[in-house]
């Protein structure tokens, strides 16, 4: 049975790092969260409305991670977990008090985790992808999902890894075909050609798909209703006949025109790359904006690996 998309539900966590917090589940709250296959940690601007002043005065001094669930009563759960690493205070028609925050997923992992450490010969990927989640430990990064590495190479000599954890995960990355990323907390790898375990989320105007996917140049364009089972690299399944298709732009720049659209799945099964997630629960928005890929094209979608990065 479908899950019945109605009675919205949250709740937001703002308080330290494995410590002491303040919960609501009743005020007024916005959130515009950005996730994507990409290293670079996930973005979340959250506003609350109207804290208590202590509470307020507390958020601004001591907390710095915050944890969003949010959906409906038979479909809700976690859709962000990230630093703090903004705030401010906003005051809105002379009786409204908001305070805004500003977080990165795993932004401190990514910023500050360095590897000191030599592995002997005969060391692989796996191996550098295990001192790399051990870094990211100490930042309240856990491991996730990491695939089985095919063909693994082998050092030939001793190595000696000195600095930023994430540029040795690249390299593993890399190494193995595969992209790395930070979501709610947990580094995750997936193969470039492949997606991360679990059932495929089906979407139809019952299960709260909202208008018609459209196909581009970059992707398969969904909106949907609020769903906290939709993840990066994750599936969904949609009916390839309602999407609506890519139409041939003329008299455009010539490279343009030779980038062809997202190729549609046989079966309408899809990957996701990207999602942004709208709300406001006092308000009209209550939405995830994707950008998916057949498995077939995923390998030529994938967001920034290809980046020059330090």
């Amino acid at each position: 049975m479908a899950d019945r998309q109605w009675l919205r539900a949250y709740e937001l966590t703002i308080g330290k790092g494995g410590g002491e917090g303040i919960k609501t589940n009743e005020l007024k709250v916005s959130f515009e969260i950005k996730k994507g296959d990409t290293e670079s940690p996930n973005e979340a601007t959250i506003k609350v409305w109207n804290l208590s002043d202590n509470t307020l005065q507390r958020a601004m001094k001591e907390f710095d991670r915050v944890i969003l669930q949010a959906g409906y009563q038979s479909n809700y759960g976690l859709i962000y977990d990230g630093n703090i690493i903004g705030k401010r205070i906003i005051h809105e028609n002379g009786v409204d008090i908001i305070l805004e925050l500003t977080c990165g997923d795993g932004d401190e992992a990514y910023t500050n985790a360095v590897i000191n450490k030599t592995l002997k010969a005969g060391a692989k990927p796996e191996d550098t992808v295990k001192e790399v989640v051990n870094s990211f430990k100490k930042y309240d990064v856990q491991s996730g999902e990491i695939p089985t590495f095919k063909d693994q190479k082998e050092l030939p000599r001793g190595k000696v890894f000195f600095g930023m954890a994430r540029k040795y995960i690249r390299q593993a990355a890399n190494t193995t075909d595969t992209s790395w990323s930070i979501q709610d907390g947990k580094m995750t790898m997936v193969e470039h050609d492949g997606y991360m375990s679990g059932e495929a989320v089906v979407l139809t105007s019952a299960t709260g798909l909202v208008g018609a996917p459209e196909q581009t140049n970059d992707g398969i364009n969904i909106r949907c209703l609020l769903n906290s089972k939709l993840r990066v690299n994750g599936r969904i399944k949609i009916d390839n006949e309602s999407v609506q298709m890519a139409k041939k732009e003329i008299g455009k720049d010539a490279k343009k025109q030779d980038k062809q659209p997202t190729a549609l799945d046989a079966d309408g099964f899809y990957r996701i790359l990207q999602i942004k997630y709208i709300g406001d629960t006092r308000g009209q928005d209550w939405y995830c904006d994707m950008v998916c890929v057949s498995i077939d094209d995923t390998s030529k979608k994938t967001t920034d690996r290809k980046k020059k990065k330090k």
